[in-house]
């Protein structure tokens, strides 16, 4: 056990360092953990990404990016590693109610507006030249920042994400400007987002054709209306799904290129020139490392004298029919599913979210695992 271990750890320090070198640039990007207060007196947290070419002398364009429901500022971080690198200052917020940032969610333009009210104000970003990057729900609290905000941003990038939905404004050849639509072909929404049964049919929908101001199917890949009026629309469908968007180099290179063409950084790259994927490596070989771990810690608790008696005196109720051991046993399976909804209904009032426990989402979740792992447990002891 002691080489599992040691394996293990060698897993956390290498994966660490790896994730740590590609995130940071090698040094180039300084990455801070930031947190503020807003107007309305709500924290929101964010992660700041900021190029060594960037400062007070030398104000650089900077991004505001956005992840989807049920995920955090880190779910954004294959897109803001690019951006960075490229020389754009990045904004990757905790939407309201997720991560760091205070409850409720879907609040306040999903803390929108105040997260690009901030970027504006950062003494190293050249405010003329802002973009909104945000996917799925992420997409929506960009748009929420947009519609606060109309001429304080230059060009937007929605990836799995739409106009009009979930009390956003209806897109039009005026409103967002300069947009890239980032939807892929297996997404699992195009029904609720643009109102089309199957993800490829969305060029063909009245929704998206009032958004591109065409009359005909709208074309992938082809350039609408004018970047220098900010009427220019683009749509990009990369082969993946809805969360597969975060690990596609299509869909992350769309973006990259979009706001290259509309913001002009200071060192543009080509657009699949990407290295955020091995801060993903670093990330498996951290968790591999870790579970490793585990192994030899159960190993040293379970010769621990405490736990002795259970490993050489099983007890074995030879009674008891194998058809209610199965019952049990499929019973049991089911006391999760069958509590996830109640008890993430019940988490929003006996565990709101607090210095404690910060991530409203995530306490539901944690609820529910704390509920059904003791229920199950009940219905297999008797």
């Amino acid at each position: 056990m002691l080489r599992v271990a040691l394996i293990g750890i060698a897993l956390l320090l290498v994966g660490a360092f790896l994730a740590h070198k590609v995130q940071t640039g090698s040094g180039s990007i300084q990455v801070e953990d930031v947190r503020w207060r807003t107007a309305d007196g709500d924290t929101l947290s964010a992660l700041l990404y900021v190029p060594e070419s960037a400062s007070t002398e030398t104000p650089a364009p900077a991004i505001l990016a956005v992840h989807g429901y049920i995920n955090s500022r880190e779910t954004q971080s294959g897109f803001a590693i690019e951006f960075a690198r490229r020389g754009f200052v990045v904004l990757a917020l905790d939407q309201a109610g997720h991560g760091y940032s205070s409850p409720p969610a879907f609040a306040k333009g999903f803390g929108g507006p105040a997260g690009l009210e901030y970027l504006r104000a950062l003494p190293m970003v050249d405010e003329t030249r802002i973009g909104l990057e945000g996917h799925s729900m992420g997409g929506w609290t960009v748009l929420m920042a947009a519609a606060a905000h109309p001429t304080s941003y230059k060009a937007m990038v929605l990836v799995g994400s739409s106009t009009g939905t979930f009390g956003t404004p209806d897109g039009n050849a005026e409103f967002p400007r300069n947009l890239k639509l980032v939807f892929s072909l297996y997404d699992e929404f195009s029904e609720f987002m643009w109102e089309a049964p199957v993800p490829a049919a969305i060029v063909t929908t009245p929704k998206l054709k009032q958004l591109f101001a065409s009359t005909e199917s709208v074309v992938e890949g082809k350039l609408y209306g004018s970047i220098e009026e900010g009427s220019a629309r683009e749509l990009a469908m990369p082969p993946v799904t809805h969360p597969g968007d975060h690990l596609s180099r299509q869909a992350i290179g769309s973006a990259v290129d979009w706001f290259q063409r509309t913001l002009s950084p200071s060192a543009p790259r080509p657009k699949l020139e990407q290295v955020w994927y091995l801060k993903e490596l670093g990330t498996l070989m951290m968790l591999i490392g870790l579970s490793l771990l585990v192994l030899p810690l159960v190993d040293l608790l379970a010769k621990q004298r405490v736990f002795l008696s259970a490993a050489t005196d099983p007890v074995v109720d030879a009674d008891t029919p194998v058809i209610w051991k199965k019952i049990a046993l499929l019973s049991a399976m089911l006391v999760p599913v069958l509590l996830f909804f109640p008890l993430q209904s019940i988490a929003n009032l006996v565990l709101p979210a607090s210095s404690l426990l910060p991530q409203q989402i995530t306490n539901g979740v944690l609820l529910w695992a704390w509920g059904s792992g003791l229920m199950s447990a009940i219905v297999v002891w008797f």
